[in-house]
């Protein structure tokens, strides 16, 4: 499955409307904003379809992950939308991670808590707002420009000492050689689950952390709420790869339309996160170019002042 698919499912006494455009979607919230409500209502619909009450909209088929055995459930279900109720151990699971990963469906789950072994995006992580009978979901981590996260308001600009970036490659290699010389130290946490480790263990330095955005999902919440948080800046775009296909330094056919709306090009059933696909998507456009990439190592052309400049501009400013 790919693209962005509207669903309203709606009773006599609740309509919900929403847009999702990636695999794997979170909602949260406290009790009585509308989560159960939403769940039982797809789950009345899977169990008893007209006979429920229940009417959902949609280009794809919606089912509630309901029976208790859900491997054998998922085993039959494809190019659908799965909604799954907050509260199912198996959520947690590295078994679960790994059936899901390379199915064609997309799948909304209802949980307050972060799943770790679970790639998504901290733009797909939403609340329920209800006005009256009606609901929608709403993002509940919004960037300012940069790709800037903060906690309430957006804090005053911050002369950091130090980068840290979960890029180990490539990614780590550009950030050293542009800051090379600014009095800026680099450092690679290696994996976005390291981070938070890192951070706490370097609570005294200004950091300037930069991680892919397309799977911290997980990770944000609790970097949020380090006491320390006041001396980070997050900067999550979508992935070092991104930022380069951004940059307007690559020529490729399509290029455009596929950055403008990556839902319509990323089939989920061959890339479980986004950043996978930026990855691949690069290589891809620039095989047997002067800025022909590779994960490994930095290709030298990426590295020069105007070009560099190209690709960090989206993310950061002198």
């Amino acid at each position: 499955m790919r693209g962005t698919h509207h669903i309203e499912v709606k009773n006599r006494d609740a309509v919900f409307k929403f847009d999702l455009q990636r695999n794997i979607t979170i909602v949260r919230g406290d009790s009585g904003t509308g989560k159960t409500t939403l769940f039982d209502m797809i789950a009345d619909y899977t169990r008893l379809h007209d006979a429920s009450g229940v009417n959902i909209s949609c280009d794809k088929p919606c089912v509630a992950l309901i029976d208790l055995d859900w491997q054998h459930q998922l085993e039959s279900i494809s190019d659908s939308i799965v909604f799954i109720d907050e509260g199912a151990e198996y959520l947690k699971t590295k078994e679960f991670a790994r059936i899901i990963k390379g199915t064609d469906n997309y799948y909304v789950i209802f949980n307050r808590e972060s799943l770790h072994e679970l790639p998504y995006s901290v733009e797909e992580i939403y609340e329920i707002k209800a006005s009256g009978k009606y609901h929608s979901f709403k993002r509940m981590f919004k960037s300012s420009g940069k790709h800037l996260y903060y906690r309430g308001k957006a804090g005053s600009k911050l002369n950091f000492d130090t980068l840290l970036t979960e890029d180990s490659r490539s990614g780590y290699q550009f950030y050293q050689h542009y800051f090379q010389g600014s009095g800026i130290e680099c450092f690679t946490s290696a994996s976005n689950s390291a981070i938070f480790k890192w951070l706490l263990e370097h609570e005294d330095k200004k950091v300037f952390v930069i991680a892919d955005g397309a799977a911290f999902g997980s990770e944000i919440d609790r970097i949020m709420k380090m006491r320390s948080f006041m001396n980070i800046r997050l900067c999550l775009p979508e992935s070092f790869e991104w930022l380069i296909l951004k940059s307007g330094l690559i020529k490729a056919e399509h290029i455009e339309e596929v950055m403008n709306n990556p839902a319509a090009y990323i089939e989920c059933s061959d890339y479980f996160s986004w950043e996978n696909f930026f990855e691949h998507y690069l290589i891809d456009c620039t095989v047997n170019t002067p800025f022909q990439y590779a994960k490994k190592e930095i290709n030298q052309v990426y590295l020069t002042g105007a070009n560099a400049e190209k690709i960090i501009v989206e993310i950061y400013t002198k």
